[in-house]
């Protein structure tokens, strides 16, 4: 609980409220945008915004920033008829990554590397393993499952005709997730660790300012 309660005192912060709005605004437009068909279903790579939201600022702060980010990005897309029935999985997805990204760093908590090369080697493991887990989840709860159910149950797709919604879902997403989990991975691996770092080093050079406005 004492992180949820850390991520709702980010909100307190004008920093964070104006990197959240930056990182909104990029997740609408790469989710209306920047979309790859494949088969039945789309890749999108929205993702990676709220991915560095939930990263900076938790789980509480990426929740709430995905309620504006799906609905409008729903809007934008003339391909996508907007429905509320997909704004709480959109937070779901917000509430995993907040809860395995948040205070993700490539060294040890104190920003400098362990002095034992076992824990060093076990930290930086641990920070490969958050992002991985954290993605794979997604992907089967958010994506797989409920996207699937959601369409399943309010459109009843032709092609899950005479199909049972288990067999048609992972005919549906199984091959998808498979190409996708490993481009995801290497984009978050790529981005979120240079992010983390430009950021730190930011909040560590102007940090005081806000302090003292």
């Amino acid at each position: 609980m004492n992180m949820f309660k850390r991520s709702a005192q980010e909100l307190k912060s004008i920093r964070c409220l104006a990197v959240t709005g930056v990182l909104s605004a990029l997740y609408i437009v790469m989710n209306a945008y920047l979309v790859i068909p494949f088969a039945d279903t789309q890749i999108t790579f929205g993702y990676i915004a709220l991915a560095i939201i939930a990263m900076l600022y938790g789980p509480v702060v990426s929740v709430f920033a995905a309620i504006p980010c799906d609905i409008l990005a729903a809007t934008l897309r003339p391909d996508v008829q907007m429905n509320l029935a997909w704004t709480p999985n959109r937070m779901l997805e917000a509430l995993i990554l907040g809860i395995f990204l948040y205070g993700y760093a490539s060294r040890g908590t104190s920003g400098e590397p362990s002095p034992k090369k076992f824990r060093q080697a076990a930290w930086a493991t641990w920070q490969v393993l958050r992002i991985a887990i954290a993605r794979l989840l997604v992907m089967i709860i958010c994506y797989t499952i409920v996207n699937s159910l959601l369409i399943y149950v309010i459109y009843n797709p032709p092609s899950a005709a005479n199909t049972a919604f288990w067999t048609w879902m992972v005919a549906r997403s199984g091959l998808k997730n498979v190409v996708q989990y490993p481009l995801d991975l290497g984009i978050m691996f790529a981005i979120l660790p240079a992010v983390r770092m430009i950021y730190d080093k930011t909040n560590a050079q102007y940090g005081n300012r806000e302090a003292k406005t």
